[in-house]
Formats: C-alpha cells, sequence, structure tokens
C-alpha cells in the first residue's frame, strides 16, 4: 500500500500537477508514502533532515 503526498513539506503548498515533480518514497514496513516537491532544491532541503520538515497535515494510523 501507498499514500501520495502532494505538499511541499518545505513550503506547504499544495501542488496541482505532479508530472516531472521530484519526489521522495518513505518506507514503513508495508506502508510507503510519496511525496513530492515543487523543486529539486526542496527536495534535497527535506533529504537533508527530514525530521526539521515534517508533514503537518499527515497523520499516522495506529492500527493497534
Amino acid at each position: 500500500m501507498y499514500r501520495i503526498e502532494t505538499t511541499d513539506p518545505i513550503t506547504g503548498k499544495t501542488l496541482e500537477q505532479l508530472v516531472d515533480m521530484p519526489y521522495v518514497i518513505e518506507n514503513d514496513r508495508d506502508d510507503s508514502l510519496v511525496i513530492y516537491f515543487e523543486s529539486e532544491n526542496n527536495r534535497d532541503l527535506y533529504l537533508q533532515n527530514p525530521a526539521q520538515h515534517r508533514l503537518q497535515h499527515h497523520k499516522r494510523q495506529n492500527n493497534s
């Protein structure tokens, strides 16, 4: 299973068009999150320290 995040965690802007946009895939066991970015620079900033750029509205589900 995977989810798609279309809000750039660096700028907070929601992307309308995803074709050819840079992205990162975060894997967590059987669940993957695809995060799209406005630019390669924003993606690189995110990859330097993902914890600093948390997704504000993304909530993890706990299935316990």
